[in-house]
């Protein structure tokens, strides 16, 4: 499949918030992405039931783990707009742990408010059954 990146970078007005989002992340373009996110009610609900809460933080959180990680790839395999306002995204986030590419499958669910942009992003790990 082909990496988000290549799908929509250089599409940014047919694309809607969350292929912007996605395209500003693999590439880590955090000015492009603050774009796609709400400035006021915006909440990150992670894996691990952590909790961020409003824009700034929000962007501070990614750039501090997108700093640590080597090798990132996103690689986006389906879009799924359920309504105008919430989209399911299932991708997977390859990055090197000890020098070994490392994939971890998502799923992603994002919220739009009124305005079009993103207000709510909740993060799915998941996990091979052993």
């Amino acid at each position: 499949m082909f990496g988000v990146y290549r799908c929509f970078v250089g599409q940014p007005d047919e694309a809607g918030a969350v292929e912007r989002y996605l395209a500003c992340l693999a590439i880590h373009d955090w000015d492009g992405l603050a774009a796609t996110i709400a400035d006021d009610d915006l909440i990150r609900n992670g894996p691990y039931c952590d909790v961020v809460e409003g824009k700034q933080p929000y962007l501070k959180f990614l750039r501090g783990v997108f700093a640590s990680l080597k090798g990132y790839r996103l690689d986006v395999q389906r879009i799924s707009h359920n309504t105008d306002r919430v989209c399911y995204v299932e991708l997977s986030e390859t990055f090197d742990i000890d020098g070994v590419p490392t994939e971890y499958p998502e799923c992603l669910v994002f919220e739009q408010n009124s305005d079009g942009l993103i207000n709510r992003v909740s993060v799915f790990i998941k996990q091979v059954s052993t």
